[in-house]
């Protein structure tokens, strides 16, 4: 059996969860520092990483992070996260965007980022 791995950055934390989208193109990973990286299935690269600042108000204790994330059955673009807090958001990319990017090699190797702030109001 072959498998693959991705990790995240070291100063990223660990991994608290990850899921597949619904059509299997993408997987949703939730990270320690808050962060979520949306990554190509298939090879495991990283086409986005949607920042902690995207989804959590500035007054929130920056020990809450995503402990569980869930694909939406039907919508491979929507997820939600479960918050050591208690709390639930869910994400989609903005509507400008309507994917989570596209594969492009970057230096750091990660895709585009996402500040959702401003659609989450």
């Amino acid at each position: 059996m072959q498998g693959k791995l991705w990790v995240p950055q070291e100063s990223c934390g660990s991994v608290t969860d990850a899921t597949y989208s619904c059509d299997s193109q993408s997987i949703y990973v939730s990270v320690e520092d808050g962060s979520v990286w949306v990554l190509t299935a298939t090879t495991l690269q990283p086409r986005s990483r949607i920042s902690p600042d995207a989804y959590f108000p500035s007054n929130l204790s920056s020990r809450i992070y995503p402990i569980v994330i869930a694909a939406h059955p039907s919508q491979p673009n929507q997820f939600a996260l479960g918050l050591t807090n208690g709390g639930v958001y869910v994400i989609e990319p903005p509507e400008s965007k309507g994917n989570w990017g596209v594969i492009l090699p970057l230096e750091n190797g990660a895709g585009p980022s996402f500040n959702l702030a401003a659609d989450l109001e």
